[in-house]
């Protein structure tokens, strides 16, 4: 993409400053090393898929590369993407029946999870990715995902912010792979406390390098399932919890 522009360095910055503040040096050293330590599978593994079907959703790209129009750019975390057999392993551990749900992708990036769940058997597979440019990018790549792969033929994606998505009607599946920081997360969380107020129903989350796991721990809506060490993974089932006081807008 050509030479970083001085704006794009004070961003870059600018993000760097933010997240030693929010997550301290510590907690950026040990993604970091997490990070490297898979990448050489998941590039092997996602660069296959990509040949294969013709798509791109390979690589790690910066967000100070990217266009971004939205007050929660700092809170954003660089593209990347997990490799498919991790984000298979991850639906197919859930003992949910995934026909009565919908799969949300947030942070959906270039959409190769979205790809990969419209091979389950979901009533609907939605992202949602703040970054236009990669959300044209992911909007491509289904148009090439071969139909015959697929069992949920509805999928879609959605250029907007997370934190404005409101959850449509029925049972869940919300997939996260660290997209966003905590500011984000209180506001992705109240939308789904808004959502069971408005209906009460299933919802479980898939939480990849869980940097802000303790929101959801605190919520007061989701139970920790035990499943694997790769993700961390939550429930709520009807009439577990009615109140959300760690992510209301009050909460300092």
């Amino acid at each position: 993409m050509g030479f970083a522009q001085p704006h794009q360095l004070k961003l870059a910055f600018d993000r760097l400053r933010f997240r030693l503040h929010r997550d301290g040096f510590a907690a950026l050293v040990r993604v970091g090393m997490a990070r490297l330590r898979g990448r050489r599978h998941q590039n092997a593994e996602g660069s296959a898929f990509d040949r294969e079907f013709g798509t791109d959703t390979e690589g790690n790209v910066p967000l100070w590369q990217l266009e971004i129009d939205s007050p929660h750019q700092l809170e954003g975390a660089h593209y990347q993407t997990l490799a498919p057999f991790l984000i298979r392993r991850s639906i197919e551990a859930l003992s949910a029946n995934l026909e009565d749900f919908s799969f949300c992708d947030l942070g959906s990036g270039k959409g190769r999870i979205l790809m990969i769940a419209s091979e389950y058997p979901f009533k609907r597979v939605i992202g949602v990715e703040f970054s236009h440019e990669l959300n044209a990018v992911a909007a491509d790549n289904i148009l090439k995902y071969p139909a015959s792969r697929r069992v949920c033929q509805d999928v879609s994606t959605l250029q907007m912010d997370a934190i404005d998505y409101q959850f449509p009607s029925g049972n869940l599946l919300v997939f996260l792979f660290n997209p966003f920081g905590e500011t984000v997360l209180r506001g992705v969380l109240a939308n789904l406390e808004s959502a069971l107020l408005r209906e009460e129903r299933s919802v479980w989350i898939v939480y990849f390098n869980a940097v802000c796991v303790r929101l959801i721990d605190e919520s007061g809506l989701f139970s920790r399932v035990e499943i694997s060490d790769t993700f961390v993974a939550f429930k709520h089932e009807p009439g577990i919890g009615t109140a959300m006081p760690a992510i209301s807008e009050s909460t300092p």
